[in-house]
């Protein structure tokens, strides 16, 4: 059973990825949990709305920290199938956050301190994850300008796939698994270009 805390974070993240950061009422992210109007129960709970926006955040992060973190353990495969099975991770993991991935995409960038947020996850130990991974894939004894190069076009390439899952259907009505195959293929392959160079 969840807590009272827990349904109004659920409710107002899907009334924000609905109606915005700024469109979900405290009233009505209230009135979604069957907490009288303006009464004061979501104060209760939280401080205000960034409050749940920060909390989601950190859950998700060390959620999908956590995941990656697994690839460490997992018995060592082709690149094809580490970067297959990183990409499926990131994706499910992101499905899952769908109301939070649509508010930050929103809203985002109107909100300083969630954008920081935001900017420092993807530029820390996420960001670190995939180049120690890329710098495995080519063979490097060290991260160089080259490692982060390549990391660059296989974590943006990353986020245009999620981009395309947050807002729906894919525009060129391609299957996203046939999608994540092709892409992982393709990757795997600039990067074998590059191996020991």
């Amino acid at each position: 059973m969840k807590t009272t805390r827990a349904e109004i974070a659920e409710a107002a993240l899907h009334l924000m990825a609905e109606n915005g950061y700024r469109g979900a009422s405290i009233g009505a992210i209230e009135q979604a949990v069957g907490l009288a109007p303006r009464a004061g129960g979501f104060y209760r709970h939280f401080k205000n709305k960034e409050e749940i926006l920060f909390q989601a955040m950190d859950a998700y992060a060390e959620e999908i920290l956590t995941e990656l973190e697994d690839l460490k353990t997992i018995p060592a495969g082709t690149a094809h199938e580490e970067l297959i099975w990183i990409t499926r991770h990131v994706v499910d993991h992101a499905a899952r956050h769908r109301n939070l991935r649509l508010v930050l995409r929103r809203d985002g960038r109107n909100l300083p301190r969630v954008r920081e947020r935001i900017r420092a996850f993807n530029q820390g130990d996420a960001w670190d994850i995939f180049v120690e991974w890329t710098r495995k894939q080519l063979g490097r004894k060290r991260i160089d300008q080259s490692v982060k190069q390549h990391t660059f076009l296989i974590f943006s390439t990353l986020a245009l796939i999620l981009y395309l899952q947050d807002y729906g259907e894919h525009p060129l009505k391609l299957d996203q698994d046939d999608v994540l195959e092709h892409w992982v293929a393709r990757s795997i392959d600039y990067l074998e270009k590059f191996v020991g160079k």
